[in-house]
């Protein structure tokens, strides 16, 4: 009988951010284990919102209107009558930690008729549904730290609670930033450094030779930044970047969640929206440089171990990047700057860096597979 592995996810499996659950769900199926991927949950009250391109989507996968694409990976959504976040009443412990028993149909009934009642790894990279780890059946626990939450805003007191649970409970720690460890510290007997990787397979069958359409009349050199554009991102950082690089084209793709309007307005700044992921290697392997302009004073960035530096680097583009301490640690060819200034003489720098090389070999290095097998021993034993 294959094994079985419930994986308590905070992004949705067709985002078009793919994050370490999504890759990690794809390794476990690839060798043979059953997964059942459940994504945080949506409310009623999501339909009021103005952006409803993704919880259109969301909505399919509750619906059960689109499916993992491979056999035994299962994927849910679930549809509560409130979720947990930062406003009043939504940020209660009543929130955080009973959400689940107004799921319809029952969250906990939805698991076990799809047969996860009882599962090998019971498996967290969402403190959300911390509950899971007092009503489901495991052998093995494993929670996942990507980030520290307290940094982020919309993280409830309730929720900050929930993620103590976890660290309390769970049998296994796996963080992914160097700077993390203090996060952890208490916890270090059962904790584990497995930072973030790439499917290095799924870049490397990128192509210069397709141009897609949106791209083609755009004038290179192209810098093009990939991912969340979100409170963490140096909005004043690009805006000035984009000053000093006039005759550099520079790309966005992503989908806004806070106010852009300060760069609407450069002649060389292309914002292309959010992408498949199955089609971003054609645009990174169209451009010259990948660029991390976030701002360092978010408390986020300090703890970022950033999949896009590994996926710029699988397709063999160099990287500049604002320099933070986890990007010391990693030790990677990518250009670090400290200002504006500087940032824009390294994009002018690595667009001749000519060691392509380099940036493969690296990526190749930090694969999501090489990651996964030290999974696997960490749970053989």
């Amino acid at each position: 009988m294959n094994k079985k592995i419930l994986i308590a996810a905070s992004n949705y499996w067709t985002s078009p951010y793919q994050v370490g659950s999504h890759h990690y769900a794809r390794l476990f199926a690839k060798n043979g284990w059953e997964v059942l991927f459940i994504s945080d949950p949506i409310s009623p009250l999501h339909f009021l919102m103005k952006n409803k391109n993704q919880l259109k989507e969301r909505y399919s996968i509750y619906k059960g209107e689109i499916s993992s694409g491979t056999s035994n990976i299962k994927i849910y959504v679930p549809m509560a009558l409130i979720t947990p976040n930062e406003k009043p009443l939504f940020n209660s412990n009543f929130a955080a930690f009973k959400w689940s028993k107004l799921t319809f149909p029952n969250l906990k009934k939805y698991i076990e008729n799809a047969g996860f009642g009882e599962v090998d790894i019971l498996w967290f990279d969402s403190v959300l549904q911390s509950f899971l780890i007092d009503e489901i059946k495991y052998k093995k626990s494993i929670l996942r730290l990507a980030d520290r939450i307290e940094s982020f805003k919309k993280i409830s007191p309730g929720l900050i609670k929930a993620a103590d649970k976890l660290k309390n409970k769970a049998d296994t720690i796996i963080y992914a930033a160097k700077s993390l460890e203090d996060y952890v510290k208490i916890y270090k007997t059962k904790s584990f450094f497995i930072p973030n990787g790439v499917d290095f397979s799924h870049f490397l069958g990128g192509s210069a030779g397709f141009v897609p359409e949106d791209l083609k009349s755009i004038p290179k050199p192209i810098a093009i930044y990939i991912g969340a554009i979100n409170e963490w991102f140096g909005f004043d950082l690009l805006f000035d970047v984009c000053k000093k690089c006039y005759d550099v084209s520079f790309i966005i793709i992503g989908e806004p969640s806070v106010n852009i309007s300060k760069l609407k307005d450069l002649p060389n700044l292309y914002f292309l929206g959010k992408k498949p992921y199955n089609s971003i290697s054609d645009y990174l392997y169209n451009s010259d440089v990948g660029i991390i302009p976030f701002n360092i004073n978010h408390p986020v960035v300090d703890t970022i171990n950033p999949i896009k530096l590994y996926e710029y680097m699988a397709c063999s583009l160099p990287v500049v990047s604002v320099s933070w301490q986890e990007l010391k640690l990693l030790a990677s060819p990518a250009f670090l700057a400290g200002s504006a200034d500087d940032f824009a003489a390294k994009i002018y720098s690595a667009t001749s860096s000519g060691k392509k090389k380099e940036y493969i070999d690296f990526a190749k290095k930090n694969s999501w597979d090489k990651r996964f097998e030290e999974i696997i021993r960490i749970y053989n034993n």
